[in-house]
């Protein structure tokens, strides 16, 4: 090595490279367990889900037969795979917006001096920690058509036929179960946001009120932009999170009446387990995996973005 590479730190023989090879041989072989656990847990059932959904698997059809595409072709021309997609999109659409909205002005809120503050801080999660099969039967109590509270209000009122079947009616039981997602998720959401408020800072807040700004120009022009980190990942998360859920519609609706509040995990379920088709079954697994891993990689590009990662 001559002076100039000792000056630049440049070794020629070779042995500077050869470290970082070792060190990143060693890390692969120490996280190698945890690879191969996750290639049994994970890898192995999705392959016997991809392989049944290129079956004919149903209950009078022990022994499957590979009829390549054809389940997915089936569902495709089926309406009620159409309908699925659309109870699905709005169902995922308004819970997460509404919890964003809701979340967010409720952490404003919390995030306020008043007294009782740390009272409210704890009692705000309840819900959010109360078991989804326990929220679900809360839920199917209040919207009785002859027992829940609302109903009983709108007889209070004096309002003509106020025994409404809330969860027994297409046109209002979507918009229930919506209700009681909303009011379960919320308060994560308004747990995440207050923290992400805590880091605002309150010199810049103080100098945009000297400058003139309202509340409404501190909010838009200050804290939004300094939450929107978290507010993009939690956005994307609590997308994953509503597709996917499950024990909220089935507990209160069972995907009915009918199919009007059938979502992908409630329909795979009753393919599955109550018409025991699961050849088609796995298809609909297939198209809802290929959604969830959408949102998954933008989930992760987004904390890659955030440095949440390194």
């Amino acid at each position: 090595m001559t002076k100039t590479d000792l000056a630049v730190g440049v070794d020629r023989t070779g042995r500077g490279r050869a470290r970082p090879t070792a060190e990143f041989a060693l890390g692969y072989f120490l996280i190698l367990p945890a690879l191969l656990l996750m290639a049994l847990v994970i890898g192995v059932p999705l392959a016997k889900a991809i392989g049944t959904s290129l079956t004919n698997s149903t209950f009078i059809n022990p022994v499957p037969t590979f009829v390549g595409l054809r389940n997915f072709a089936l569902m495709v021309q089926s309406p009620v795979f159409w309908e699925v997609v659309r109870t699905s999109l709005i169902w995922t659409g308004t819970v997460v917006i509404a919890q964003l909205i809701c979340g967010f002005a409720t952490a404003l809120l919390l995030n306020r001096r008043f007294r009782g503050r740390a009272l409210a801080r704890s009692l705000i999660i309840l819900p959010w920690v109360c078991p989804g099969v326990i929220a679900a039967i809360i839920w199917r109590v209040i919207d009785d058509p002859y027992l829940g509270p609302i109903n009983a209000f709108l007889a209070w009122s004096g309002l003509p036929h106020p025994f409404i079947a809330w969860l027994g009616r297409p046109e209002t039981a979507l918009g229930a179960v919506i209700v009681a997602a909303i009011w379960k998720g919320t308060p994560f959401s308004t747990i995440m946001y207050l923290a992400a408020l805590q880091g605002v800072s309150t010199e810049i807040l103080e100098a945009a009120t000297i400058d003139g700004a309202g509340a409404w120009g501190r909010l838009r022009h200050v804290i939004i932009p300094q939450t929107m980190p978290v507010i993009r990942v939690l956005v994307l998360l609590t997308t994953v999170w509503t597709f996917n859920y499950f024990e909220l519609i089935y507990i209160m609706t069972q995907g009915g009446p009918g199919d009007s509040t059938q979502i992908f995990p409630t329909y795979i379920y009753k393919l599955a387990f109550d018409q025991i088709r699961y050849g088609a079954a796995s298809a609909y697994g297939m198209i809802a995996l290929l959604i969830l891993l959408v949102f998954s990689l933008l989930y992760i590009a987004q904390l890659n973005r955030a440095k949440v990662l390194e």
